[in-house]
C-alpha cells in the first residue's frame, strides 16, 4: 500500500476516505503517515492535507524554479474548473432543494437528478449553459446526455467518485474540501493567483 499511495500522490491525486478508504485510514496512521513524509522529502515534497483533514495530498516542500512551474499549471487547470465547479454547486443546492453546497461524502443519485431537471425547465435551461464550457460538451443534447457528461467530467476531475456503478450513485470526494479552501483564498485575494510573483502566497496557504 505505501508505494501505491505514493505514487498516486506524486500523480496529483488527492486521497480521501470516499476515493480510497483503506489508503485514507492507513495515511490518517501518524507512523505511517510520517514514513511517507519522510520519503516524499526525499524529492522535495511534504504529505499535506486540506483544511479539515478531508484529504491528503501531495505539496512542495520548498519553491524552486520546477516547483513554481509546476504551480502555475496546477492553478491554470484550476481556472479551467472554477466556474463550472461553482455552477454545479449551486446547481445542486437547487435540486436538492437544500440550503447548504455539497460536502465530501453526500451522495448524488442520477436518477433521482434526472427527473427534478426534466420536470423543471428552468434546471433543464441551466443544465444546457454547461455546453458553454469545452470540456462540458456533449454530443447527446438530451438532459439525460448533458447530466451524464457534466458527472463523468466531474469524476475525470476528481470531485466525484461512482460509489454504486449500477445504480449510478455518485459521492462527493475529499478534493471538494481542497476546492472550497482554494476558493477562500481567491475571496480573500480577490484573484486567481497565477504569476511567478505570487507563488509564495500559495505555497503556503494550498501546497
Amino acid at each position: 500500500m505505501f508505494e501505491a499511495l505514493v505514487k498516486r500522490l506524486l500523480q496529483g491525486e488527492f486521497i480521501c476516505e470516499i476515493s480510497d478508504a483503506a489508503g485514507f485510514k492507513f495515511l490518517q496512521n501518524p507512523e505511517n503517515a510520517a514514513d511517507v513524509d519522510t520519503f516524499l522529502t526525499r524529492l522535495d515534497y511534504r504529505l499535506s492535507s486540506t483544511q479539515n483533514q478531508m484529504a491528503f495530498f501531495a505539496g512542495y516542500r520548498t519553491l524552486d524554479k520546477n516547483a513554481r512551474s509546476d504551480i502555475g499549471k496546477v492553478f491554470q487547470q484550476f481556472r479551467v474548473e472554477l466556474l463550472p465547479v461553482v455552477e454545479w454547486l449551486d446547481m445542486m443546492m437547487s435540486c436538492l432543494n437544500q440550503d447548504t453546497a455539497l460536502s465530501p461524502g453526500d451522495t448524488l443519485r442520477f436518477t433521482s437528478l434526472l427527473d427534478v431537471i426534466e420536470h423543471n425547465q428552468a434546471q433543464a435551461d441551466r443544465l444546457q449553459t454547461f455546453a458553454k464550457y469545452k470540456d462540458f460538451t456533449s454530443n447527446d443534447d438530451s438532459v439525460k446526455g448533458r447530466l451524464e457528461k457534466l458527472l463523468s467530467t466531474l469524476q475525470k476531475w476528481g470531485y466525484l467518485t461512482l460509489a454504486n456503478k449500477d445504480m449510478l450513485i455518485y459521492q462527493v470526494t475529499g478534493k471538494l474540501d481542497y476546492f472550497y479552501q482554494a476558493l477562500q483564498f481567491i475571496q480573500e485575494h480577490e484573484q486567481i493567483p497565477i504569476e511567478q510573483g505570487e507563488n509564495d502566497a500559495i505555497q503556503e496557504s494550498l501546497f
